[in-house]
């Protein structure tokens, strides 16, 4: 029987490991982000582009923030009036850009404190298979860049 010295094994297993965490990787990518506050209490939105670069499809299952309540939301047409209904998901496809846009799928921000008016959005996008995404955006900006990071 072939064996190899511990020096070697301690490489093969150090090389399992770096795949196994590339592997794991996001694959899910956040740009453009854009939060329009609400007036007068009302709720405020936020649209962006959220990319899907792996090889399976996945799902956005829901965005955390500890400023406001998120919920996931698109326009449906019902009874020749256009109207806006919350979602439990979004599907991603593989490969592929998922636009939340004004008169479509998009993110509705509820209960925002008037003081965090002032600072940015902290946001954690939350997905079926993909690692969690954090993100921010500031009031009224548009943040092109797609300021996030991985978690």
């Amino acid at each position: 029987m072939f064996r190899l010295p511990a020096f070697s094994q301690l490489w093969v297993s150090m090389l399992a490991l770096l795949a196994l965490s590339v592997s794991a990787r996001a694959d899910i990518s956040i740009h453009d982000l854009e939060l329009r506050a609400g007036i007068d209490g009302r709720p405020g939105i936020i649209f962006a582009r959220l990319t899907n670069n792996g090889a399976r499809p996945d799902s956005l299952v829901g965005v955390d923030s500890p400023h406001a309540r998120i919920e996931l939301h698109t326009h449906e047409m019902r009874d020749n009036i256009m109207r806006m209904r919350r979602v439990d998901a979004f599907s991603l496809a593989p490969d592929t850009d998922f636009v939340l846009k004004s008169g479509g799928h998009h993110l509705m921000v509820f209960d925002l404190a008037h003081d965090e008016h002032k600072s940015p959005l902290r946001l954690t996008f939350r997905f079926e298979h993909a690692p969690a995404v954090r993100a921010e955006v500031s009031h009224g900006d548009s943040h092109k860049t797609g300021r996030h990071k991985h978690h």
